[in-house]
């Protein structure tokens, strides 16, 4: 059996970009590409600092092709640190793919997540927890 040299070499790409809002103290996140091992480190970077008290930081998944296990876990360690900080975090627009990959892993239960990014804006902080 003969395998493609280009998939076995490929490496994954992650973008993250600023959407600025128009409201004071809310940092939306628009997330491309593959969220695995490779590309954890640039969704870490990009998003730590980010999460202070009373900030609201909302990852827009719309562009997210892909996500692993540690991709899970990464949007897992993001909430508790907003959590035990007094951030408000969430997710918005997943793919069909992905949204069913939260609701199998049970992170929906855990992390609110929406189906858009206004929706996620627009929901009063006690539905952000």
């Amino acid at each position: 059996m003969r395998y493609n040299g280009a998939v076995t070499d490929a490496r994954s790409t992650l973008t993250v970009d600023d959407v600025h809002p128009d409201a004071p103290g809310v940092t939306v996140l628009a997330l491309g590409g593959e969220l695995d091992l490779a590309t954890i480190g640039a969704l870490k970077d990009a998003v730590g600092d980010r999460i202070q008290p009373d900030a609201h930081v909302v990852l827009d998944l719309a562009g997210l092709m892909f996500c692993d296990s540690t991709g899970l876990g990464a949007f897992v360690a993001l909430h508790r640190q907003a959590s035990s900080s007094g951030a408000r975090f969430a997710l918005s627009a997943p793919r069909r793919r992905i949204a069913d990959l939260f609701a199998l892993s049970g992170i929906d239960q855990v992390i609110s997540v929406y189906d858009s990014t206004d929706a996620a804006l627009a929901a009063p902080p006690e539905d952000t927890d």
